[in-house]
């Protein structure tokens, strides 16, 4: 099975946590209140924990709940364990092996200033817990598919790109 290529925000629920990702060996999304998503969740039952939870997406932000579910929806369901993920944190990258499957932290299933992160994949970093390199060392098209301001999103159309600049060129297809 071929890997993918995703990128991923390092701040759920609007607060930086890149030393968290770094110190505990993942990446996560936040959506607190909305309890664990896994045991193979659709899209739309994603849409109705994010209704019942929040509900703006309702009223004022109806046209983001597709958004929201898309985002949650792909980093539950679609993401596996082999894939990797390219951290954008300021001028810095990071990139990440995906280790093993969702796992739900109920514990920061809520809005409190340490919580709001209880979606998460277990990862192993490049270069440990230093940045992989500087975004503007990445190749052009790289750059460009991760200005995207989706908080997870498939790299696909620069995966080939990226796959060479790591020596992975297997990977491309």
């Amino acid at each position: 099975m071929m890997k993918k290529l995703w990128a991923i925000r390092p701040e759920p629920n609007f607060t930086n946590r890149m030393g968290d990702f770094l110190a505990k060996g993942m990446v996560a999304v936040g959506w607190p209140g909305v309890g664990d998503l896994g045991g193979g969740l659709t899209r739309d039952e994603i849409k109705a924990r994010l209704c019942a939870t929040y509900d703006h997406y309702l009223n004022e932000l109806k046209n983001e709940l597709a958004v929201a579910a898309g985002i949650l929806d792909r980093f539950v369901n679609l993401v596996g364990p082999g894939d990797y993920f390219l951290v954008p944190d300021g001028e810095a990258v990071y990139i990440c092996e995906v280790s093993d499957g969702y796992v739900f932290h109920p514990e920061l299933d809520n809005n409190s200033p340490e919580a709001g992160y209880p979606h998460w994949r277990p990862v192993r970093y490049l270069k440990d817990e230093k940045p992989y390199c500087r975004i503007k060392e990445l190749p052009l098209g790289v750059r460009r598919a991760i200005d995207c301001r989706l908080t997870v999103f498939a790299v696909s159309a620069a995966a080939a790109s990226m796959w060479k600049f790591l020596g992975m060129e297997e990977q491309a297809g």
